[in-house]
């Protein structure tokens, strides 16, 4: 019986394989053919904007549409679809309202070869951009080093711990600049640590409003070990 089933099984395989290949390939096809509905994000890109001013607030990363074509079709929507970009070059300090229609997510986002297949439904958020616009100011800063983490047991930090360069220059919006008097590196992590670590780290600007430079630093400590505890005084 079982030599019987393998013969069934593996007579014509190549054909039977084929066969199947194709089913899977009607199927694939049938399946992605359908009307779907599907919420993308898009990136939001602020373009344009005189060098002179600089947007400060929270600025929203990216907008969520909905969007309703084939399933196949928006598969390559979420492959190819652009940014939304904003145009600032009309901006003056104060605030500024931009509305997020379906025409400029349409005009702007689709690429041309969907913009018939696909349809955008709505803009589901944000709806609105309030930006404020400020002068763009630019200062120079110390630098410090961010430490996380202590070193391995009997160990100690010895010494000061030195940033290379010591400072940076910092532009961004007026009212951000006025508070910033130091501008740390992203944490150094000494966890576990007991020697010499020299290390280029990254500047923490904090927030994509403020542009920084240069970008990094080394920063230099000395791990040893630690200094033994005085002994307690008798009485």
């Amino acid at each position: 019986m079982w030599g019987r089933l393998r013969d069934a099984l593996l007579n014509n395989l190549g054909l039977k394989l084929a066969s199947l290949v194709l089913s899977l390939l009607l199927f694939a096809h049938v399946i992605t053919d359908q009307q779907r509905e599907s919420r993308i994000p898009v990136p939001i890109v602020l373009t344009g904007i005189a060098d002179t001013l600089a947007v400060s607030g929270k600025i929203p990363p990216r907008v969520t549409v909905r969007v309703r074509g084939k399933w196949k079709d928006l598969i390559r929507l979420g492959i190819k679809s652009g940014e939304l970009r904003v145009d600032l070059a009309d901006a003056v300090p104060g605030r500024f309202h931009h509305s997020v229609s379906v025409e400029d997510v349409r005009e702007r986002v689709i690429p041309a070869e969907l913009s018939k297949t696909v349809e955008v439904v709505e803009v589901l958020e944000p709806r609105t951009l309030d930006l404020t616009i400020e002068p763009r100011k630019a200062k120079t800063v110390p630098v410090a080093a961010r430490i996380v983490g202590i070193p391995s047991p009997g160990y100690a930090v010895r010494g000061a711990i030195s940033v290379d360069p010591d400072t940076a220059r910092v532009e961004g919006p007026a009212s951000v600049l006025a508070a910033l008097d130091t501008i740390y590196t992203l944490p150094v992590d000494i966890a576990g640590e007991r020697e010499k670590i020299q290390r280029q780290v990254q500047l923490d600007a904090g927030t994509r409003l403020l542009a920084v430079e240069p970008r990094r630093c080394i920063v230099t400590l000395r791990i040893g070990k630690a200094a033994p505890e005085s002994s307690a005084q008798h009485l």
